[in-house]
């Protein structure tokens, strides 16, 4: 009804009844004058502001194409004058304590200065470039399955249930890998930073500059977090005047980067709306991309953006046509890339079409004797296969796919060979025991264990072990084992994950899980939960707790609703 009441007072504006418009800042002058208040933190100036938004909306009430949207376009307009104000009273401070210095600084030293503040400035530019390029690296190095889960999981909101849903796996299938790339990229957070100076001629004093001036980036993320936690609306202001300005870019020359800019940081934090955005966008630069590459690109997030919203059919359309020029014209790494995305593999299964998935995958198999595909990359593409037959019970093919994985994991000194020795295992496991196959299930453990057992000697004894590869073994083997409901042996390859590496909130919740079936011991299961969730909710970016889990978890259905249960995971 209020949208409707906008709609026709701005009617009646537009035929010349100025009275229409006193009933619209009469109806919205507080909340502007609040939004105001609260940007610039000045009771008065905010009063200033809040008329000169009333102002230029009226001149640009001719302009606004769709009425409904009156009230978010006039907080916009509200909010953009108040980034103006404070720019100026930047300047204004600036330019004060400048014209203060200058009065007693020699004609010389000003020169120099401005020359060493200019070089300083440019030093720091390139410097912060460079860090965006190796944080990107970094998340590029994450396996396919681990990125498309945290882009999931972070950027579009996705639950665990969801993401499992969507991409045709189970929900302890996501919420492990989502749980291996936090931990993969805390251990290579700390890579990067000697990375990023190791390469750069950096005074200490410049160093400490760029550090202090990330840390407040930081800080300055952590608090707009708790602001949208508080007060959600602010996000949606800030990333609808990031998106109008975007699009008023876009009338003009579309380049690689504004495209970039658009698809990658703007529009996949604003959920399905901005999902719908990007779709038109990435249509109309696939057909005028600079490069083949670029193409790919566009088109395979096109793919993603078309999943994202659950438009099945059209993403496996796309998804299709994709492969098919891709095959065409690209080198055979993209042809893996394109046949295997996981991200639409869910809408095959949908839509009750997964053969014609596993047609694809099977095609593009024949690519993976080409000396010219790295290892990594022949690995991957099997790993997603192996996930998306074994997801749709095609435990056969799956199996096959597992022999071909163990058979090209063949280089021991890679970086990569443990993981992919690992997931042949894991998933062993977990086929071997959806089958009720005891016998095969006993001896993959038997081997895993006996492996584990061996490295933990060698630790004891002072030999230099991995211990980051000994805490996933035991955490990974320990959720199959869960899963498998043998909870005895669960507990005990969990609980030596822990011991290897306490930070680790899901390990905690599945110990919890195990100890209650196994042991019910009150205490033990309590401290584990409460561990978990602690960990759990000091994570960036997590708006959620462990609670929504606890409740989908069948063993603790007999105490869903104790209030010492509830009390740890953050319930009242």
């Amino acid at each position: 009804m209020e949208r409707e009441d906008d709609v026709q007072l701005i009617r009646k504006i537009l035929s010349g009844d100025d009275a229409a418009f006193g009933i619209l800042v009469e109806k919205y002058q507080k909340s502007i004058h609040a939004l105001a208040w609260r940007k610039i933190n000045d009771f008065h100036y905010a009063e200033e502001i809040m008329q000169d938004t009333f102002l230029k909306a009226y001149k640009k009430l001719p302009t606004l194409k769709n009425p409904n949207q009156f009230a978010g376009w006039l907080h916009v307009t509200a909010n953009r004058l108040c980034i103006d104000w404070l720019r100026k009273q930047q300047r204004k401070q600036a330019q004060k304590l400048v014209m203060q210095s200058l009065e007693d600084t020699r004609p010389e030293e000003i020169e120099e200065s401005s020359y060493t503040h200019h070089i300083s400035e440019q030093r720091m530019t390139e410097s912060t470039e460079r860090y965006h390029g190796l944080v990107q690296k970094l998340l590029e190095k994450l396996p396919e399955n681990e990125r498309a889960v945290v882009t999931l999981y972070y950027l579009d909101e996705m639950s665990t249930k969801e993401i499992g849903k969507f991409m045709g796996v189970s929900v302890n299938t996501i919420t492990s890998r989502l749980q291996r790339a936090r931990k993969r990229l805390q251990t290579d957070q700390e890579l990067l930073g000697h990375e990023f100076f190791g390469h750069l001629q950096l005074s200490d004093n410049l160093k400490e500059n760029i550090m202090s001036q990330l840390e407040q980036l930081r800080s300055k993320f952590d608090a707009f977090m708790e602001k949208v936690k508080s007060d959600p609306a602010s996000r949606g202001d800030i990333l609808t005047e990031a998106c109008n300005e975007i699009e008023d870019a876009l009338k003009g020359e579309i380049t690689p980067e504004l495209v970039h800019l658009a698809a990658d940081e703007i529009y996949p934090y604003m959920g399905k709306l901005g999902m719908e955005k990007r779709i038109p966008l990435l249509r109309k630069y696939m057909e005028n991309a600079p490069d083949d590459t670029e193409r790919f690109w566009s088109h395979e997030g096109l793919v993603y953006s078309l999943a994202s919203l659950e438009r099945n059919q059209e993403a496996i359309e796309e998804h299709a046509r994709l492969y098919r020029w891709t095959y065409q014209h690209l080198p055979d790494k993209y042809v893996l890339e394109a046949a295997s995305n996981s991200k639409v593999a869910g809408c095959w299964t949908a839509e009750d079409r997964i053969d014609g998935w596993i047609q694809l995958y099977n095609e593009a198999s024949e690519r993976l004797e080409n000396p010219e595909v790295s290892y990594f990359s022949r690995c991957e593409f099997m790993q997603t296969g192996i996930d998306i037959l074994q997801g749709n019970d095609r435990f056969d093919e799956a199996l096959l796919e597992i022999e071909k994985l163990e058979r090209a994991n063949n280089e021991p000194d890679s970086e990569h060979y443990f993981q992919f020795w690992l997931i042949a295992k894991e998933n062993r496991l977990l086929m071997y025991g959806k089958q009720g196959d005891w016998d095969r299930f006993d001896q993959i453990f038997m081997e895993v264990s006996a492996y584990l057992e061996g490295e933990l000697k060698k630790r004891d004894a002072g030999q230099p072990v991995n211990l980051s590869n000994l805490m996933w073994l035991a955490h990974d083997i320990g959720c199959c084992l869960l899963w498998s409901k043998k909870y005895n042996e669960a507990r005990r390859f969990l609980q030596i994950a822990i011991d290897l590496e306490d930070n680790n909130d899901y390990g905690h919740f599945q110990l919890a899980v195990s100890i209650w079936v196994s042991e019910k011991d009150r205490e033990k299961t309590l401290h584990h939960l409460k561990a978990a969730q602690d960990y759990y909710v000091r994570i960036p970016y997590n708006q959620d707790t462990y609670y929504p889990t606890f409740l989908e978890t069948p063993e603790f259905s007999d105490v869903k609703d104790d209030e010492a249960f509830l009390k740890v995971l953050g319930q009242k």
